[in-house]
């Protein structure tokens, strides 16, 4: 007589699964992180980034490398880089080797390395 169709349960989308994690200013790491979620960093590391978005503060002084789906660069940065999308901002100072799929500078980022373009297929976190 009268059916009904199951109720679906909307399925989450992966921005909404990732956690945020914030490190401030006044941190100083010497070893990795690892993140599965979101990853906003203003302190000191000497050690490796690893986490799905990676926001680098302006206070953050990063010497190592970083990997991420999504790149932020407000603060310093010295090693190398591995993401998809990087954006380099106003007042960044950057002395890395990247490996990007897209790459934004905004005017005014100090940027020195080596730049390689690398496909979303052959990225892996």
């Amino acid at each position: 007589m009268f059916t009904s169709k199951p109720a679906q349960t909307p399925t989450p989308t992966a921005t909404a699964d990732r956690k945020r994690s914030v490190i401030a200013e006044d941190i100083l790491i010497e070893g990795n992180i690892l993140s599965r979620g979101i990853l906003e960093f203003g302190g000191q590391i000497t050690g490796d980034i690893t986490a799905d978005a990676v926001v680098l503060t302006s206070t953050a002084r990063v010497r190592g490398r970083v990997r991420a789906r999504q790149l932020t660069i407000e603060g310093e940065l010295q090693g190398a880089a591995t993401a998809l999308n990087v954006s380099i901002k106003n007042g960044a100072r950057v002395k890395a080797n990247f490996a990007y799929e897209t790459l934004e500078v905004a005017s005014g980022a100090q940027v020195d390395g080596e730049y390689k373009r690398i496909s979303a297929e052959t990225f892996k976190l």
